[in-house]
C-alpha cells in the first residue's frame, strides 16, 4: 500500500469523525454556535489524535488544523469540509486494485479479519486467505477486476463477514462452498452502480 493511500485513508478518517462529532454535539445542545465554539470543539476532538499510531501519516496536518482552530481568525470546520473535497478528487483517481486494498484494510482494523496471501496448509482462523496468483489473474493491466476473487477462510463470524463486506458497497461476498477441513470458500464479486457486473 502506498503512503499516499495510508495517508488518505487516515485524512479520510478524521475529517469525516470530526464532522460527524460536531453535528451530533450541534444537534445534541441546540442553539447557534458561533465559529469559534465550533473550533473549540473541532481542536478538542482532533488534539488526542496527533499522539495516535493511527493517525501517524498525517501528523503534520492534524497539526496544521489545530493551529487553524486555535486563531481567532481560523474556521477549521471550513478547512475539514475543504480537505474532505480534496480527498474525494483523490478517491477518484483510485483503481480498483486500491479499493480492494482499502476493503482488506477496513475488514481488519474494523472487523478483526486480518488478511494474508496462501503461503501452506496452516490457516489462522479469522484471517482472510487469497492467493497472489488468484490476484494477478483476478485484474487487468488498468487494474480493473475481471472475475470474482477466490478467498478462504475459517470462521464462525461468517454472516459477520459477509455483512461487513456488503456494508462498504463495493463488493458482496459469494458462499462457494465449505470443504472437509471446514475452510469456507468465497468468491468476492465487485459491484458496479449497486449492480453485480457479469463475470464469465
Amino acid at each position: 500500500m502506498s503512503q499516499k493511500l495510508k495517508h488518505y485513508q487516515a485524512l479520510d478518517n478524521i475529517i469525516t469523525h470530526s464532522l460527524l462529532a460536531l453535528y451530533g454535539e450541534v444537534s445534541k445542545q441546540g442553539g447557534f454556535w458561533t465559529v469559534k465554539k465550533r473550533n473549540e470543539f473541532l481542536v478538542k476532538f482532533i488534539k488526542p489524535k496527533v499522539k495516535q499510531a493511527h493517525f501517524s501519516t498525517c501528523k503534520s496536518d492534524l497539526k496544521a488544523m489545530l493551529c487553524i482552530g486555535r486563531k481567532a481568525s481560523g474556521n477549521l470546520e471550513k478547512k475539514l469540509w475543504d480537505l474532505n473535497q480534496l480527498n474525494l478528487d483523490y478517491r477518484d483517481q483510485f483503481s480498483q486494485a486500491d479499493e480492494l486494498y482499502i476493503l482488506l484494510t477496513h475488514m481488519y482494523e474494523q472487523h478483526q479479519f486480518p488478511s494474508m496471501l496462501d503461503s501452506d496448509n496452516s490457516m489462522v482462523e479469522e484471517t482472510l486467505y487469497m492467493s497472489e496468483k488468484e490476484i494477478e489473474q483476478g485484474f487487468d493491466e488498468a487494474n480493473h477486476q475481471i472475475k470474482p476473487l477466490a478467498m478462504t477462510v475459517k470462521t464462525h463470524r461468517l454472516q459477520a463477514l459477509v455483512d461487513a463486506v456488503k456494508a462498504q458497497g463495493m463488493y458482496r461476498v459469494e458462499v462457494d462452498h465449505v470443504d472437509e477441513h471446514e475452510v469456507i470458500h468465497l468468491l468476492l464479486h465487485r459491484r458496479k452502480s449497486g449492480v453485480d457486473e457479469v463475470s464469465s
